[in-house]
């Protein structure tokens, strides 16, 4: 053991230690399946095999005990024992709603990990768009930023391969055919007038997020090629992929 932190959460003590391990990673695994991920905010994820997740709304649902603390805490008088005791119980319904949404998504990396080979995910600037007064308080309670950190380091300790990419124009970008079709937020469909392809706006973001993740390793659907590092095997496969054409 090298250090050892005491940190004190409300009412909880937890220690934290520091020791040596052999950090040698595994090998690479064999890359023979993969997926492209979009996420937001209803639905969480959605894969480019067309499976979805939706979010939990751990914050939403915890909202009117929240506020109902909150009030509470309002009216108490400022400095006096009864205010700080109920400032506690609003940091424990916090703390709740934080520990809550961690689990979660430890547990949807972890199954991501088990299933495939290589994950891409969309390279978000969420500090950017939380700036969005309108969307903040849904992405803050989604966290897409642990989902995708959690899975990164799950990734690299089982030997396998996220990447993260361009996230412009994965939603208006046709996955078929390459063009481009405008579509506002309020269209949850993809509908193709140049190819006819016809898809969830989401899955066909995804596929494009694995389109890009793949290229940015030199790698594809069609010709696969030795790429340093990752150890490839023919064929590639990506769970069925299900496309209604018009």
């Amino acid at each position: 053991m090298k250090t050892c932190t005491i940190k004190r959460d409300i009412d909880i003590w937890y220690a934290s230690f520091s020791v040596e391990i052999d950090d040698s990673l595994p090998e690479k695994t064999v890359i023979k399946s993969v997926v492209g991920n979009d996420v937001g905010i209803n639905p969480l994820v959605a894969l480019s095999n067309k499976e979805k997740k939706e979010p939990p709304k751990f914050l939403l649902q915890s909202e009117h005990k929240l506020a109902k603390e909150q009030r509470k805490l309002s009216r108490k008088d400022k400095g006096s024992r009864n205010r700080n005791k109920q400032r506690i119980k609003v940091a424990k319904v916090h703390r709740h709603i934080r520990q809550q949404r961690a689990d979660f998504h430890q547990n949807l990396s972890k199954k991501l990990v088990e299933k495939y080979d290589f994950i891409a995910f969309e390279d978000l600037k969420i500090k950017n768009m939380i700036r969005n007064h309108h969307l903040a308080k849904s992405i803050s309670d989604v966290s897409w930023n642990m989902l995708q950190s959690f899975t990164a380091y799950k990734a690299e300790w089982a030997g396998k391969v996220v990447t993260f990419v361009n996230p412009k124009n994965t939603s208006q970008e046709c996955s078929s055919c390459g063009k481009i079709v405008k579509k506002n937020l309020s269209l949850k469909t993809h509908k193709c007038p140049y190819c006819g392809l016809v898809l969830d706006r989401h899955v066909n973001a995804a596929i494009n997020i694995l389109h890009r993740g793949l290229k940015k390793i030199g790698l594809g659907y069609t010709d696969l090629m030795p790429v340093r590092g990752l150890a490839l095997n023919t064929p590639m496969t990506q769970e069925a992929h299900e496309f209604s054409r018009g």
